[in-house]
């Protein structure tokens, strides 16, 4: 038991870390007069209900530079294509690429990424998701911490907080929250220890200096790996809270869809030892703290004054840092939603790293990835 008691001591000394870092990081906005060309690179597949909105924001970017948005089709079977020629013929921005002129050394999403990360005309690359919403200062924003010198930018995404919603949103959207925070606090510690691929960007000579995403190859994801890679191998990398870069992206609605997502997501962390030991230490105490949690009040419940003492304390540090971190990113939430999540973000963490282990494929868009 006192082991156990350990790491539920050490998770708290975790969360009251990210506390103080979030209160003490202070990121500067980088806003400079020039306005170097820059790629904006998404990889589609299967988008053709959220690709006209994306084109519209893309369209709507109000940066005075040149801008190129490179559309890789990763192997559609919808009208992908079509929406994508289409546009092309209106704006001359507008480039398509296939996935299949990629090399097929690489896998998944990753392949649709190197096709436009080397058909990319400018040294500055972003990156973001079809069925994300971009707002129209995002590349302005972006280009002055490139102009600055930062060759990784993590960018800040959320869900959409729009009604209508549901057990699954509202849980969704608080703890990708909770996971924003966690990245922002980061940057105090030396660099973010996570990256997600609906807002980020990097030079394109960090890339080519990374070996590409060969190095990363067999993890399922290509942001958090490719970010602590690059910052194993020496980067400048920052998180940016800039409000008029945040993206929004699409919330799920349905437990199945949202469960296979996080899965997809926590599959990789098995393996993040050999990009980053105290990442991986972390996120594998934090694992058994949860795993160890309910044993504490199951062993204990008849002593209520200490099961309602640790419970308490645990609601009051989670809390505390949501808290925190939402105001430094200036978003609101809702009382109950962090309630809902405080519910269920322990079963939900045991059951999505316990699977995690035993799942050996993945479906993404109607393709299975391993």
């Amino acid at each position: 038991m006192s082991f156990l008691l350990f790491l539920f001591i050490l998770y708290l000394v975790f969360l009251i870390a990210f506390i103080y870092a979030t209160l003490r990081l202070k990121l500067k906005n980088h806003l400079h007069d020039q306005a170097p060309g820059i790629s904006i690179i998404v990889a589609i597949r299967n988008g053709q209900e959220s690709l006209p909105q994306l084109i519209d924001d893309l369209i709507c970017q109000n940066y005075i530079g040149h801008l190129e948005f490179i559309l890789v089709d990763d192997e559609s079977t919808d009208q992908t294509k079509s929406i994508i020629d289409s546009i092309i013929k209106k704006d001359n921005r507008f480039k398509y690429f296939s996935s299949n002129e990629g090399s097929s050394n690489l896998l998944t999403k990753k392949k649709a990424l190197d096709v436009g990360i080397n058909n990319a005309s400018h040294e500055y690359l972003l990156f973001s998701d079809v069925d994300c919403r971009i707002p129209s200062s995002w590349a302005k924003v972006m280009s002055g911490y490139f102009i600055s010198g930062y060759e990784y930018l993590v960018g800040f995404s959320l869900i959409n907080f729009k009604k209508p919603n549901n057990y699954i949103s509202i849980f969704q959207r608080i703890d990708f929250l909770l996971l924003m925070i966690m990245c922002r606090a980061s940057n105090y510690f030396g660099y973010p220890l996570a990256s997600s691929g609906q807002n980020q960007g990097f030079t394109k000579s960090l890339y080519i200096r990374a070996g590409g995403f060969s190095k990363i190859n067999s993890f399922i994801g290509d942001d958090t790996a490719f970010l602590q890679h690059c910052n194993n191998i020496g980067c400048k990398s920052i998180f940016i809270d800039n409000q008029e870069s945040y993206i929004t992206s699409r919330k799920e609605f349905k437990l199945s869809k949202f469960l296979f997502q996080r899965i997809r997501w926590v599959a990789d962390a098995n393996k993040l030892w050999k990009l980053n030991l105290n990442f991986f230490l972390i996120l594998f105490i934090s694992f058994l703290s949860f795993c160890a949690f309910p044993i504490i009040i199951y062993n204990n419940f008849s002593n209520y004054i200490f099961v309602g003492m640790i419970v308490v304390i645990k609601i009051i540090v989670e809390f505390l840092l949501l808290y925190c971190g939402a105001n430094k990113l200036s978003i609101k939430f809702k009382l109950y939603e962090f309630l809902w999540w405080e519910l269920l973000h322990i079963p939900y963490i045991a059951i999505v790293g316990i699977l995690s282990y035993f799942v050996r494929f993945f479906s993404w868009r109607g393709r299975r990835l391993i």
